[in-house]
């Protein structure tokens, strides 16, 4: 797709909360949103029209751990190569900061594994690890 520009910065609150809502993913506050944000250790845009039509940013810490999170694209612009080039962002990112036998680590959505064992991730469970597992907090 031409026109697009990436931009290394990670998006605002408002922004990833309108993404979300584009790809039917859970609402999360602007302020927890936020938090999370500020809290991340990179993000990257895909810009265009001076819109953010697609985002994924990076939490952990820095140097062993580091997990992608929330690659997002509009559907709209979805396998036009958005989504490849804010990916390739985030390894170059991480390329350049994991120590030897890092860690990284991101949660498909389903259907998308494939876009991602093309970045050299694997599927589990497989005969040496067991199946990722995750929850949703719910406040009480």
């Amino acid at each position: 797709m031409v026109g697009y520009q990436l931009v290394e910065r990670k998006p605002q609150a408002e922004e990833i909360i309108e993404l979300r809502e584009s790809v039917g993913w859970g609402i999360i506050n602007i302020e927890s949103m936020q938090i999370g944000l500020d809290n991340s250790l990179y993000g990257v845009c895909a810009v265009y029209n001076a819109k953010v039509i697609g985002t994924a940013r990076i939490v952990g810490d820095g140097v062993t751990v580091f997990y992608i999170q929330d690659v997002i694209v509009k559907p709209e612009f979805q396998g036009t190569g958005i989504g490849t080039a804010l990916l390739k962002s985030c390894m170059n990112y991480i390329s350049d900061r994991a120590c030897n036998g890092a860690i990284v680590g991101l949660m498909s959505a389903k259907g998308k594994e494939t876009f991602y064992e093309q970045f050299g991730f694997w599927r589990r469970p497989n005969e040496n690890f067991g199946a990722g597992m995750m929850q949703f907090w719910e406040r009480r």
